[in-house]
């Protein structure tokens, strides 16, 4: 089963673009050799960042007496395998991932008629703006890196070998490679174009991964908007009841109060299949940015106190901290959002014109607030700690509180 664009509540434009729609879709992909063409430029992007993996582990081999360069090599090292997981994810659950996309995502999928699907317009222009912001930010941290080499032209990486020391002029990466570095700076353009293609394919692939995030989060939403929209119209959508017609009005709000009922029980159903597969991966994504945050910070100052912090150097581990962090809060954010919206569905049912129906009308409502209540779906990295607001301020409190750390044990 498809769904057209003018059927789906986010913006289907950016799934189609990064092929991830077409990677997920069951059906209708285009083939080479009987093998989904999407599926293998997936694969042939992981092995393309696995490759710097490798020079990554050679760089630090390299270096292995210079501490600063080994921080920066592992951090790209983490980096890069993070993304790889990504896409891997992406790929091991695609199954998963369409039965969810072409249901929660369309505009068809709850029974109940009367719906105002004026909103759904409202979450593809939000889903829009928060996947163009995504953008920005991993493309901020490419535009750099990719510049910095032309912003340092004179700039060169030297590395001690058993034949002397050898200078290799700084790339967008600053990997080293089993040349000498005469052959390196001879040809030092050719290394250019093929550490910015890395560049690049990293930040689509944790892009794309904030695309499906955004719009399974949003898609959330919005549904259970619609449904709370619709619970608050419930006995207030026809003319000013009488004596004569309440018990009329009170059956037809009751039966589509059960229809509400059941369009709500079925998005709790597929949040729950998509919540499980998220769970062990919104861990390690909240505990790999929490570190990256950390770890640049940690890094800047440490290059700063050492007296080797360049204006490209800060502003090359700038853009990734300000990315990182500005990430992490977006994924808080989306999973905040979901949970405030399924809080509110009680309120969206005490808003209904319920003092004006029967007495079975008011136990229904009273049932299902109590099932709403007893409910508890929402992202969580263990039994206690949710996904939300809170955890980001705790995540940028302990960050400062380590930096504070420090800069004092520095300072004296």
């Amino acid at each position: 089963m498809d769904f057209q664009d003018e059927h789906s509540i986010i913006n289907l434009k950016f799934m189609k673009i990064t092929g991830i729609y077409q990677l997920i879709r069951p059906s209708d992909s285009l083939k080479l050799f009987n093998m989904n063409i999407y599926k293998m430029s997936f694969i042939a992007q992981i092995q393309i960042l696995s490759i710097i993996t490798i020079m990554s582990l050679y760089s630090i081999y390299s270096c292995i007496n210079d501490v600063n360069q080994i921080f920066n090599y592992s951090v790209m090292i983490f980096a890069t395998n993070f993304a790889i997981y990504k896409y891997y994810f992406i790929i091991k659950n695609a199954k998963t991932i369409w039965n969810f996309t072409h249901n929660m995502m369309s505009t068809n999928f709850l029974c109940y008629k009367d719906h105002t699907k004026e909103i759904y317009k409202v979450a593809r222009t939000r889903s829009s703006t928060i996947t163009l912001i995504s953008l920005a930010l991993w493309s901020f941290i490419v535009l750099y890196w990719s510049l910095s080499p032309i912003l340092s032209n004179n700039s060169y990486l030297k590395v001690k070998f058993e034949n002397g020391v050898q200078g290799y002029r700084l790339n967008a990466l600053g990997l080293v490679y089993p040349v000498t570095d005469t052959f390196y700076n001879k040809y030092f353009h050719v290394f250019y174009i093929i550490e910015t293609i890395a560049l690049i394919c990293w930040a689509q692939m944790m892009w794309v991964f904030d695309i499906l995030m955004i719009s399974v989060c949003i898609s959330i939403e919005y549904q259970l908007k619609t449904i709370a929209e619709s619970y608050s119209g419930l006995g207030l959508n026809h003319s000013e009841l009488t004596s004569n017609n309440k018990s009329t009005k009170s059956v037809e709000a009751i039966s589509d109060l059960e229809v509400l009922v059941q369009d709500q029980q079925n998005i709790y159903e597929k949040m729950k299949n998509m919540y499980q597969i998220l769970k062990p991966f919104t861990f390690i994504q909240v505990a790999a940015e929490s570190f990256q945050i950390i770890l640049q910070s940690c890094m800047i100052l440490k290059f700063y106190f050492d007296g080797s912090l360049t204006l490209t150097f800060f502003l090359k581990f700038l853009f990734p901290e300000i990315t990182y962090s500005c990430h992490l809060f977006l994924t808080c954010y989306l999973y905040s959002i979901v949970n405030e919206q399924k809080e509110s569905m009680n309120f969206a049912l005490y808003n209904s014109n319920w003092t004006d129906m029967s007495i079975k009308f008011k136990k229904l409502l009273l049932l299902i607030m109590r099932m709403n209540n007893a409910e508890n779906l929402k992202m969580k990295i263990s039994m206690k700690r949710m996904v939300n607001m809170e955890m980001f301020a705790d995540v940028m409190h302990t960050a400062y509180r380590i930096i504070s750390v420090m800069m004092n044990s520095y300072s004296t």
